[in-house]
């Protein structure tokens, strides 16, 4: 009699976990966010023990759990054409919220969407769908029209250099030929608009004759021009710049390389 009544029970049991057909219920408050913050590695090389940076250009995605107390498992799906189609991407575990995509395009835009399958197998539907492009500032950005000069942006603090210079090179020549030089402080990036203000301190030189007119002698000029209150946007990688609100100095155009601060490349 025992033994039928434990398999009574057991039979019922049982039968409840085969009947549930409920679908757990969707994931909520799916955000995310691209990122070029580097990581670093240590590892040895040639013997020698050392530590390198590593630049992974990645979309980091998280949400919220729902409800259900018998997740097994999220399936993570990706858009690439503006979420017309999705396909899937990977799973994690039930303890596990979030998930990084690192075969991400520079500038592309990439949807994601969540949904939840239970120990039953049953499947949930889908959370709501977030789209991220994949572009931040951080990095080296050229200047147009100076070869060789390039400003990094900290793609932590996306700040510019605690300092830096643009030459503005002529070959001083002829008398009153002039070269100048622009110094510019640290400037603070916006992360919402990717813009910031600050100031740029300009010191000249210019080639005036000697005071016996013998010859000629190169005058610097340093503290002699108010600063000058400037903007730099770089809410567009090809057509970045630097203007200056008085109008009296040309802007100046930057260029994302798509190098980082060390030079490495960050989509190799």
């Amino acid at each position: 009699m025992t033994r039928n009544i434990i398999l009574l029970f057991y039979l019922l049991f049982a039968g409840c976990d085969l009947l549930d057909e409920d679908p757990p219920k969707i994931p909520t408050n799916i955000r995310g966010y691209f990122t070029m913050t580097p990581t670093t590695i240590d590892t040895t090389v040639d013997g020698t023990d050392t530590t390198i940076t590593k630049y992974n250009p990645r979309i980091h995605i998280t949400w919220e759990e729902p409800a259900s107390d018998d997740i097994d498992e999220y399936h993570i799906f990706r858009s690439t054409d503006q979420g017309n189609s999705f396909d899937s991407l990977g799973t994690v575990p039930d303890n596990v919220n979030n998930f990084e995509d690192f075969s991400v395009a520079w500038l592309e835009t990439f949807g994601y969407k969540v949904r939840a399958k239970d120990e039953s197998t049953n499947i949930g539907l889908f959370s709501d769908s977030v789209f991220i492009k994949c572009f931040k500032p951080g990095g080296n950005w050229s200047l147009g029209g100076y070869d060789s000069l390039q400003i990094c942006i900290d793609p932590v603090t996306y700040s510019t250099p605690e300092m830096f210079q643009v030459i503005v090179s002529q070959t001083l020549v002829s008398v009153n030929d002039t070269a100048g030089i622009m110094d510019f402080p640290e400037i603070a990036l916006d992360t919402n608009q990717w813009m910031g203000n600050g100031w740029m301190y300009y010191t000249y030189s210019v080639l005036e004759m000697a005071e016996d007119s013998s010859g000629y002698d190169t005058v610097t000029y340093a503290n002699t021009i108010a600063p000058e209150y400037c903007t730099i946007d770089l809410s567009d990688p090809t057509s970045g710049s630097i203007s200056f609100d008085s109008g009296k100095y040309e802007t100046i155009q930057l260029v994302h390389t798509l190098m980082a601060c060390n030079g490495d490349s960050l989509f190799p």
